[in-house]
């Protein structure tokens, strides 16, 4: 085994001691209430004890970085065991340490429906590769606990062969925002937002909401702050599948299709385009309609309209453009994770997360093959209903000079108006799924779906059994107009019908029959016509 270049200078794992736990705030103080009715399950803060007490910290460029992955769910994908989330957490703790220094110097670990979350503060000076490798052999403890409790896919997301310096294009999701350095205002809020059964481009009503419509915002018209500038948009194409056929790969070669896309994801490059909000409004809402293309990155801006600071970050990444030894064979909905800056020059939290009282659809849901409308639920919750889709977002209180998790909210606890929001997304997606089942528009297209196989197998089966004929045209009475003998009395292919004019009557009908006018019901159809086949848009 390779010497890990993370843990302990000493060897030694790192006493729970050296941590102080946020559960243990009040532990000394009078209690001024006498019960607590819980309305969410906010996460334990661990911060590194130096750090948490230090009076002069150094001022450091710092960052919030968030993982998350499946690494086994309990009845399916239905929720994260505690164990597993407890194991993560220790081993975090237990190797926290890089040079001597603290790798995290807060963090918490929590959970959004099986997908279990580190998040945590760093300085500049701990190399990100360190970090990612801490997160991944983290995740791997995860997923041997998952197997050992018999869980479901135990170590699912984690799909490439091996780690190999960088946790994007391994399978987990992960992000990292740098904080501002100033000296005047430590305090800084983060907004840290995690999806279970959908995909990144859900996260797209975030930013189109929040970040470009006053009625979502009204900052964006009345605020003094860079707001009223408006923001740029980083938006990525993410189907690396469609831009190798663009590229002149075969969609049917999976050897050049596979060739392309590797050719396309080297480097972990991105094909991205950056536009202006509220100028390009029109350009960024259609092009972040459909799944492909992801707002993966808003920056405020200067006086002159240029990038200024980085304040939103998604981790807009497909799981099917990871290269493993079987190929680009993945096609999971990829489960996101969003960290932005709220207050000051950005919207506030309730503002980022007002979209979501709408209750879109996204696409994931159960099998990761359908639409549905989206559940924003607390954080630490469960799937139920056809496996969600289901949202979660907590604040972060942060002080930037220490690198400490101050305090928490959940934005979408229990006794708010996301009660409201939570039985309206649940009728509607009750409906929805009762009026469509597996048909269209409730399922995704054939080549978003997730569990693909089964489909290719069964639509190749049915393949064989079609059938190249003639089509159907009903004439005479006989199937096939173009094959079906003509009636008698009759021209060739031309069937013999009457009109209330009495053009193309029978020889031999009254003349007063067939005038205009004549008041006169039109006859009957004479003996020998009445097995003729009404010929579409004539008279029944």
């Amino acid at each position: 085994m390779t010497q890990r270049p993370y843990g302990p200078s000493d060897g030694r794992s790192i006493p729970m001691s050296e941590y102080h736990q946020s559960r243990n705030e009040l532990d000394g103080l009078p209690v001024t209430v006498a019960e607590k009715i819980p309305v969410t399950n906010t996460p334990n803060i661990f911060s590194y004890r130096s750090y948490v007490f230090a009076r002069n910290p150094a001022l450091v460029r710092r960052f919030i970085k968030a993982t998350k992955a499946d690494v086994g769910g309990v009845g399916g994908h239905v929720v994260a065991a505690d164990e597993v989330k407890s194991v993560i957490a220790k081993f975090v703790l237990d190797n926290n340490g890089y040079r001597g220094e603290p790798i995290f110097t807060s963090l918490i670990v929590t959970h959004t429906g099986d997908d279990c979350a580190v998040t945590g503060i760093m300085a500049e000076t701990v190399d990100m590769t360190v970090v990612d490798q801490l997160m991944w052999d983290a995740l791997q403890e995860g997923a041997t606990k998952a197997a050992e409790l018999g869980l479901y896919g135990p170590g699912q997301d984690l799909v490439a062969d091996a780690f190999t310096g960088n946790l994007r294009g391994a399978g987990p999701a992960t992000v990292a925002l740098p904080f501002p350095v100033r000296k005047d205002n430590p305090s800084q809020t983060v907004l840290v937002s995690f999806a279970d059964k959908t995909e990144p481009m859900a996260f797209n009503h975030y930013a189109t909401g929040a970040y470009m419509l006053p009625r979502f915002n009204t900052g964006l018209i009345i605020a003094a702050s860079k707001m009223k500038r408006g923001y740029l948009f980083e938006i990525v194409d993410l189907d690396t599948k469609a831009q190798a056929i663009e590229a002149g790969a075969h969609p049917r070669d999976p050897k050049a299709l596979d060739g392309k896309m590797e050719e396309l994801a080297k480097g972990l490059q991105e094909k991205v385009i950056t536009l202006r909000a509220p100028e390009d409004l029109y350009d960024i809402e259609g092009l972040t309609r459909s799944s492909r293309f992801v707002i993966a990155r808003v920056w405020s801006r200067t006086e002159k309209g240029e990038k200024d600071q980085l304040g939103y970050v998604c981790s807009a990444e497909r799981l099917h453009n990871i290269k493993t030894k079987k190929g680009f064979t993945y096609g999971g909905k990829d489960d996101p994770v969003l960290l932005a800056f709220a207050q000051g020059d950005w919207p506030a939290p309730g503002e980022i997360t007002s979209p979501w009282a709408t209750a879109p659809m996204v696409a994931g849901d159960c099998r990761g093959s359908h639409n549905l409308h989206i559940l924003p639920m607390p954080i630490n919750s469960q799937t139920s209903y056809w496996s969600g889709p289901i949202l979660s977002a907590i604040t972060l209180s942060c002080n930037i000079h220490t690198g400490r998790i101050g305090a928490i909210s959940d934005q979408f606890a229990l006794g708010t108006p996301w009660d409201e929001v939570r039985r309206t997304a649940a009728q509607l997606a009750i409906q929805f799924r009762h009026a469509h089942g597996v048909k269209q528009p409730a399922t995704l297209h054939e080549d978003e779906l997730e569990y693909q196989e089964g489909w290719k197998e069964r639509r190749a089966r049915l393949e064989r059994q079609f059938e190249v004929k003639p089509p159907l045209s009903l004439t005479n009475g006989n199937g096939h107009g173009s094959h079906a003998p003509a009636a008698a009395g009759t021209k060739a292919g031309r069937p013999r019908t009457r009109s209330i004019d009495g053009e193309g009557s029978a020889p031999g009908a009254p003349a007063s029959a067939r005038g205009r006018g004549s008041g006169l019901a039109p006859p009957a159809v004479p003996r020998g016509l009445d097995r003729v086949s009404a010929v579409p848009g004539s008279p029944s």
